[in-house]
């Protein structure tokens, strides 16, 4: 029997968020508006088949989809950067699970060496860690499947190859396992020594994640 893939429903579906999506290989889905002000769902590329009409109120249509027990719409997970309107991100909220994590989160600096240092992928870093060129590599995370939005590239006056690139993505998701970061957005800044990716920092992001499946928080 074919698997019913994983839905995700996006309310600011940007190229760059769908294609993250997709690449993951969940399923992307949109939300628009209908009537005067901001419009979800027309420049990301989703097709027609996989968009909602919301009417005028996004808002009361989330409260809707999160309060049907049945799950007959078949979203697993609804997805939502920070510039969305504040009544939206209210409901986003309510759904969204407290954090469990104790301590520093996201992990400074300090706290990441000591991760790399005990973690399974332990490797030495080098002293040079601080004067490597950095880049910063944003993602958001849909229960523990990290989505690569994008990377900024150091100045450079020769291009980054790809094998570089796979490096940085792979360490990336890595670190974000290692740390278990299940949900939201996060930078993580990576230094580019002479033995690899070597992460420095992470922040937190603007992106909320939420169920949307059966037993979903009302």
């Amino acid at each position: 029997m074919m698997r019913k893939p994983c839905r995700v429903l996006l309310l600011t579906p940007d190229a760059g968020l769908v294609r993250a999506v997709s690449d993951t290989g969940l399923e992307a889905w949109a939300l628009r508006r209908t009537g005067a002000g901001t419009s979800y769902g027309e420049d990301g590329g989703v097709p027609p088949e996989r968009t909602l009409t919301a009417g005028e109120d996004p808002a009361r249509t989330l409260r809707e989809l999160a309060a049907d027990e049945r799950a007959v719409h078949g979203f697993d997970f609804v997805l939502c950067g920070g510039d969305a309107e504040p009544a939206v991100l209210d409901v986003l909220r309510d759904l969204v699970p407290a954090p469990e994590r104790t301590g520093t989160w996201p992990p400074d600096r300090a706290e990441l060496r000591r991760l790399l240092d005990e973690g399974p992928a332990r490797r030495p870093g080098p002293a040079g860690d601080d004067q490597a060129p950095v880049c910063h590599v944003d993602t958001v995370s849909v229960a523990g499947m990290h989505l690569l939005l994008d990377i900024t590239w150091p100045e450079s006056p020769v291009p980054f190859g790809e094998s570089v690139r796979v490096g940085v993505r792979e360490t990336v998701r890595a670190l974000l396992d290692l740390v278990g970061h299940e949900s939201g957005g996060m930078r993580t800044s990576v230094a580019l020594t002479a033995l690899g990716p070597r992460p420095l920092e992470m922040s937190g992001t603007p992106f909320l994640v939420a169920s949307l499946g059966p037993g979903t928080a009302r």
